[in-house]
């Protein structure tokens, strides 16, 4: 029986995809586990590599190239739908397993409470542009109080990293069809939001993986369209999520006023003046940095100050 599924979906991960794979298969666990890849049509070597070391470890790897581009969600739940395991380990195809027994610490705290429906674990942050590593990057967050923990991530403050889900729960209670027709591309924060509403969690306080910063990442591109789509991708969310929970008006608040102040950062970081103007007559109560960054939007002589504040 499998009790695990290593949920691994990529593209062009070329050079990252092997470290990804050697982390996975130095783990020392008591269970059995699998590794279900879905690729979402790399034009580069990942697909390659993964073979090759699916040749070796048959009995592990059960991998699918996509026909045509599915998308992150799509490919998400097009992959997590097959996997067999009772729980699911989601992992990208940069990122690295830190130590040789973080799955069977993982599988052990969901083991040993089938009310849990996911657990969570420090992750290293390590910026491939400069080689630098934030050791247990989230330690503040991971040590706060179930409470503190759950408004973090309704708020979309919680980095997807080292999380392990019970399936079952999954199926019951992220609602994919709803996500996919809204034509969402985040996958992470409304898996997270709908398991953190109907189930009990756990953290872990050890840094169990590695978390790969890079420019070439879904996230990290340093593109104003991409950021500015993403930004407001989270916004369409928690307003759907804040109707669908019946959100508190503080957390509401406290989700605009964040938001405002990552638009107006990056309007002072791409120099788009229509935007800084916009938000910065949206921002009720002003820090230093909101002036910062609406002049960097206004005038490149700030801009340098953007990268500061």
């Amino acid at each position: 029986m499998t009790l695990l599924s290593v949920h691994l979906i990529t593209y062009n991960n070329e050079q990252h995809i092997e470290d990804t794979l050697q982390s996975i298969l130095k783990q020392k666990v008591d269970f059995e586990y699998e590794i279900v890849v879905g690729d979402d049509c790399s034009t580069d070597n990942t697909l390659s590599i993964i073979n090759n070391y699916a040749a070796t470890h048959s009995d592990l790897f059960k991998i699918h190239k996509n026909d045509i581009q599915q998308g992150i969600l799509k490919n998400f739940k097009a992959t997590l739908d097959r996997c067999s395991g009772t729980f699911i380990f989601d992992i990208a195809g940069d990122d690295m397993l830190k130590t040789n027994h973080a799955l069977q610490k993982m599988v052990n705290v969901l083991n040993n409470d089938s009310k849990l429906g996911f657990v969570d674990s420090g992750f290293d942050s390590f910026y491939e542009n400069t080689s630098r590593t934030i050791p247990f990057k989230n330690e503040p967050i991971i040590n706060r109080s179930k409470y503190t923990y759950k408004e973090a991530l309704l708020l979309g403050k919680i980095a997807p990293i080292g999380h392990c889900y019970r399936s079952e729960y999954l199926t019951k209670y992220v609602d994919f069809n709803a996500y996919l027709n809204m034509k969402i591309t985040i996958e992470d924060y409304p898996i997270l939001v709908d398991m953190v509403m109907n189930t009990d969690f756990e953290r872990i306080n050890e840094s169990l993986v590695v978390y790969r910063v890079h420019d070439k990442s879904f996230s990290h591109e340093k593109v104003f369209e991409k950021q500015y789509f993403l930004a407001n991708q989270m916004k369409n969310l928690f307003e759907y999520f804040s109707e669908k929970y019946n959100f508190d008006t503080s957390l509401i608040e406290n989700f605009n006023k964040t938001h405002y102040n990552q638009l107006l950062f990056y309007a002072g970081y791409f120099q788009n003046k229509n935007l800084g103007k916009e938000i910065f007559s949206k921002i009720k109560s002003k820090s230093i940095k909101d002036y910062i960054h609406y002049w960097a939007s206004q005038n490149k002589v700030f801009r340098k100050l953007v990268s500061i504040f």
